[in-house]
């Protein structure tokens, strides 16, 4: 492990899909990056209004309104701004960008280009010395969508390259000799705590989980840092082969669902459910496809139709809001 530092002259640019990630990830980075005098730019994608009963108990209301949502939508980006001011850094430097809550993931394969070009902007005209972003492994779907498009970002030209720390909200990760550690005094903790309880709406149900961040330290992973239970892909041209096994569970009835995200000069993408192929439309990043099953352990063999630079695998049976896994990054065959 490694002892992160900040100087003034570091620019933080920070990717959160929802207000409170700022705090549960990075709270104590940024308490750090505000006392060195870096420059801070919190990014949010989605306002987090989704979220809806938090929003129930807190308005005694069961049916919710596109103006309720939008109220709620308020609210959340006000309690970021409480939570960055506790932290040091000026609540007005935030840039909310509105983008739907929950619906991340599907946008990004269906049209990355309007997730894309607002962050462009953002990171060519700030510079960034660091990125903060979630690991591809997050099992949040908006989160492992956010870590994707922060992928593609830097795959771009930046001149000089920023250091991209990866954060882990809802993962479970192997171990690695890359992570990057910030180790907090009791002050820099008990303020990390405060910036939590700032957020007061998601505090109505799961109030236990979201202190439990406020530690002493703080952890930052690779961006593509594997989880406990991987997913392997290997990727050969234009050739994905995928291995997974789907343990008994609650969720074993539901059908498995794969979604492969292509990086290159944009992002491209689809999901495949596997049981259901009959009648099923192929994707046109897609030629044919096929698998074969072993008790619980599939292998998938798909062909695309052209030979990408960079992919990404999740599996999954979708519940409710999380997937089993985040993002993969898929391996070169021939290495």
């Amino acid at each position: 492990m490694n002892q992160l530092s900040l100087h003034e002259n570091d620019r933080v640019f920070g990717l959160f899909p929802h207000p409170d990630d700022e705090a549960l990830g990075a709270g104590i980075l940024l308490q750090r990056a505000a006392a060195a005098g870096a420059a801070i730019l919190p990014v949010f994608l989605t306002s987090g209004e989704a979220n809806a009963w938090p929003q129930r108990v807190l308005d005694r209301k069961f049916f919710l309104t596109a103006e309720d949502r939008r109220r709620f939508a308020s609210r959340r980006e006000q309690e970021a701004r409480e939570a960055l001011a506790i932290l040091g850094v000026p609540p007005d430097a935030a840039v909310f960008l509105h983008f739907a809550d929950a619906a991340l993931t599907s946008r990004l394969l269906a049209d990355s280009r309007s997730l894309l070009a607002p962050l462009r902007t953002l990171l060519g005209n700030f510079q960034p010395t660091v990125v903060l972003a979630p690991v591809l492994a997050d099992c949040h779907p908006d989160h492992s969508a956010t870590a994707v498009l922060a992928l593609a970002l830097l795959r771009e030209k930046q001149t000089p390259s920023p250091r991209l720390l990866a954060y882990a909200t809802h993962a479970s990760l192997a171990s690695s000799a890359e992570v990057c550690v910030v180790k907090a005094t009791q002050a820099e903790q008990s303020t990390k705590r405060r910036a939590i309880a700032a957020h007061r709406s998601q505090l109505v149900f799961r109030r236990r989980f979201h202190l439990r961040f406020a530690q002493d330290t703080e952890f930052f992973w690779p961006i593509t840092a594997a989880p406990t239970r991987p997913v392997k892909a290997t990727v050969e041209g234009n050739r994905l082969q995928v291995s997974f096994r789907l343990p008994l569970n609650w969720r074993s009835p539901r059908t498995p669902l794969v979604t492969v995200a292509t990086v290159g000069e944009g992002i491209e993408g689809f999901s495949l459910p596997l049981g259901r192929e009959r009648g099923l439309r192929l994707p046109p990043q897609l030629q044919r496809w096929d698998w074969e099953q072993h008790g619980r352990s599939i292998t998938l063999f798909l062909e695309l139709t052209y030979a990408p630079q960079l992919v990404v695998v999740k599996v999954s049976r979708p519940f409710f809001l999380y997937d089993e896994t985040g993002f993969i990054l898929a391996a070169s065959a021939s290495v």
